[in-house]
């Protein structure tokens, strides 16, 4: 696959900001705020999250329509997925990562294809040859919990802005919340990390877990899988489905999957075989690539209201590392 046409109006800086275009980037990002007031819970979007991630974690394989057949849709695949997620039924945890995406006009994306308006930019340059989603956290208020026909109130601010000049590395945090005609229901905070330079493998930061699981399950996202859930996260980060881009423009091995389908997958196959724990809080980091088409073990070990819950690669690295507290 090609380098995909671009309409980006960015282009890349040869060197790193001034302390004073740094102080220009850190101002304008800590004023940055956007919300929504006009937005309703669809069961819509949920849907395709759990067809996508139950290809994977495992569950029916009916077809949604019966091609032997030719009559209609089939009832029970349909019927199932309507009466798990449907108007009146709770969020599952995660999948606000669907909701309140960012709809940036593709001139005002970067050069890379992801949103730019947290980045660190000046004046149409772009201070980073690559981005990486490094770390994140969601807490629920499980008083007040989303469900599928609530109002959504939506609000997003930049928490904090790092510039690490020795590495070259510029580090941003920021959060979402999600609240109902109640108040408050889900806090998200998610960590960036802007980088002067391509990937190199010994600048990961993967390691061996020693811990015994509970329970694992080894599953292997395919390129389609990837495209699907960037799809529905609005994410158009090339390095997701653009594979001559992952390896010639950032240095990659292979198209990377997304931290919205690791999350995702963590956090689903934790609650397919929990289905009644409450969880209060869930951290995570991603400590190096994980790739398409290749083998990927999830993890959980529990003790008292504290799980352990992570992701290795074909070669036992740890890849993803998370905390859920009940």
């Amino acid at each position: 696959m090609k380098n995909l046409r671009r309409l980006s109006s960015f282009v890349k800086s040869n060197t790193a900001p001034t302390d004073d275009q740094f102080n220009l980037i850190k101002s304008r990002l800590l004023n940055t705020e956007w919300h929504t007031q006009e937005d309703a819970l669809s069961p819509s979007p949920a849907r395709q999250i759990f067809v996508t991630l139950q290809s994977l974690l495992g569950g029916s394989h009916t077809p949604f329509i019966d091609l032997d057949s030719s009559k209609s849709l089939d009832k029970g695949k349909t019927a199932t997925v309507d009466s798990l997620l449907k108007k009146g039924l709770p969020l599952p945890p995660g999948y606000t990562l669907a909701y309140c995406n960012p709809l940036s006009d593709e001139r005002y994306l970067g050069s890379d294809g992801y949103d730019n308006y947290h980045a660190p930019v000046l004046n149409n340059m772009e201070f980073f040859k690559r981005r990486m989603w490094v770390n994140g956290s969601f807490t629920f208020n499980n008083e007040n919990p989303l469900t599928f026909g609530d109002p959504i109130f939506f609000k997003e601010t930049m928490n904090s802005v790092r510039f690490l000049r020795r590495s070259k590395m510029i580090f941003t945090d920021y959060n979402r919340e999600f609240s109902n005609q109640n108040g408050l229901s889900v806090k998200e905070s998610r960590g960036l990390c802007y980088i002067e330079d391509v990937y190199k493998f010994r600048s990961s930061k993967g390691y061996f877990q020693h811990d015994t699981p509970d329970e694992e399950i080894v599953v292997t996202p395919s390129i389609l899988t990837n495209f699907r859930m960037s799809a529905i996260t609005f994410n158009s980060h090339q390095i997701h489905y653009n594979p001559s881009y992952a390896k010639f423009a950032e240095n990659y091995e292979d198209t990377v999957i997304e931290a919205p389908l690791l999350i995702s997958l963590a956090l689903q196959f934790w609650c397919s075989k929990n289905p009644k724990q409450n969880i209060n809080r869930f951290k995570y980091k991603i400590t190096m690539p994980t790739y398409v088409n290749r083998p990927l073990s999830i993890k959980y070990k529990r003790s008292g209201r504290f799980v352990k819950l992570w992701i290795s690669n074909e070669s036992s690295l740890t890849c993803f590392d998370s905390t859920i507290e009940l």
